[in-house]
């Protein structure tokens, strides 16, 4: 994906020479650029010159779709997670295995608290409940992405077109999945997607602490934030990773010593890894080469993965263009982690809003959004014969099928290296210049 950069140049007083004012200009990664108004306009003459009969009622379409199927449909992983709130408070909790799919729960324990007050309710009246609170949130998740991506935006335009896009961004796949399953990748992503990007620095953290503290994978940010010098957003979040801990601790010692002695670290828990939809890199070297990494160089491979990125997100971090450093890691996390399914991937969302609005997006940043919204809307990964009795999917070339969103993935990394080097190029040719 070769992303260029998008160059403005500023001429910069650099001194006298000859009794006239000496200009430079300076590369465009090193000032922040203008705001890109005609897009901003844009986007507020089409929501100014409609009503809201349009999004609400594509909104409404998508709600109703996805109620029927709560209603009628068993959410598999959120019946795993209703186990898992029975069970918060015992010693057994990572022992019992849901029936159906005969896995258990594998979230760090704090995660069982939240769905203990919902194992009250009847099976069916979780899921549509679960359902609608995944759209409210899928929601401001697209209003965030807006507010982001596009600061100038009104409030009002950042609802209307929220609304509109609210049963599109539903129809990508890791959206769709996760709606079906029942899954809470949409509600994390949310969190740490406003915590890393809309609250000040200044308050930052304390999402990422707990989203972690949930699920492990957010982690990675902690580190990302140590390196970006945003010294106060990390404490926040590891505090609040060690106080969720804490809290669960106190509720079920039982099982907080078990998950965090043994099961944290044993990922097969989750299922068999190479199974098609895990689109991590582990994933993908195991269905190429037919056999499962040993220990060791599964730590390697996953080391590795996470010190590039994390240099990659750092190199490429702004203060106040913070959206592109926070993609690279979250493309770090899903390409470093041994369970990376498919419908983790909520933050695609983000990412072509970035390639359509913001002001650093790459050369031709709207095709490229189409590009990546095709892929994850046909999900060619399920193209593949796949299934219960097929223990390595994909074969020759339908390999690249098998790996498409790794394959977004690598590009991602890949463009970002790009972009690093030639940041570097352009700032090295100013000092020399100068």
């Amino acid at each position: 994906m070769p992303w260029g950069i998008r160059r403005r140049s500023l001429d910069m007083e650099m001194g006298e020479h000859h009794g006239a004012g000496r200009r430079q200009s300076a590369p465009s990664d090193l000032l922040q650029p203008p705001e890109p108004a005609p897009i901003a306009e844009r986007l507020e003459s089409v929501a100014r010159n409609h009503g809201w009969a349009w999004p609400i009622g594509l909104a409404a379409v998508g709600v109703i779709v996805a109620t029927v199927v709560a209603a009628v449909r068993r959410q598999l992983d959120l019946n795993t997670y209703l186990l898992g709130g029975q069970h918060a408070f015992s010693t057994d909790l990572y022992r019992v295995v849901y029936p159906p799919t005969h896995l258990g729960f594998t979230y760090p324990p704090f995660a069982t608290l939240w769905f203990v007050p919902f194992t009250h309710l009847p099976s069916r009246v979780d899921q549509v409940l679960f359902t609608w609170l995944s759209l409210a949130v899928l929601f401001a998740l697209l209003a965030v992405c807006l507010r982001v991506t596009c600061p100038r935006l009104e409030r009002r335009t950042v609802a209307w077109w929220a609304l509109l896009l609210l049963t599109p961004a539903g129809l990508l796949d890791p959206t769709r999945e996760t709606l079906v399953l029942g899954q809470i990748n949409i509600l994390l992503a949310a969190a740490v997607t406003a915590d890393m990007t809309l609250i000040r620095p200044q308050r930052r953290g304390v999402l990422v602490g707990l989203a972690a503290a949930i699920k492990m994978t957010p982690i990675l940010l902690i580190p990302y934030l140590v390196l970006t010098r945003q010294t106060g957003a990390w404490r926040r979040a590891l505090g609040a990773f060690v106080a969720a801990g804490a809290i669960a601790a106190a509720a079920s010692p039982g099982a907080s010593w078990i998950y965090w002695t043994r099961d944290a670290w044993g990922p097969n828990r989750a299922g068999w890894l190479p199974w098609i939809g895990n689109q991590g890199a582990v994933a993908i070297v195991e269905r190429l080469f037919h056999h499962t990494l040993s220990t060791v160089p599964l730590f390697a491979l996953c080391a590795g993965i996470v010190g590039v990125g994390l240099y990659l997100a750092v190199k490429l971090y702004q203060p106040s263009l913070p959206m592109l450093g926070f993609l690279v890691m979250e493309v770090t996390e899903s390409l470093a982690s041994p369970v990376s399914w498919a419908h983790h991937m909520i933050w695609v969302i983000p990412l072509i809003a970035w390639l359509v609005l913001a002001v650093d997006r790459p050369k031709h940043g709207a095709w490229w959004a189409v590009a990546v919204s095709a892929v994850f809307f046909a999900a060619p990964i399920w193209w593949v014969p796949h299934g219960p009795h097929v223990k390595y999917a994909g074969h020759g070339w339908s390999m690249l099928l098998a790996g498409s969103f790794f394959i977004v993935l690598v590009a991602i990394l890949v463009a970002s290296s790009v972009r690093v080097a030639a940041r570097r190029g352009a700032a090295g040719r100013f000092l020399q210049s100068g």
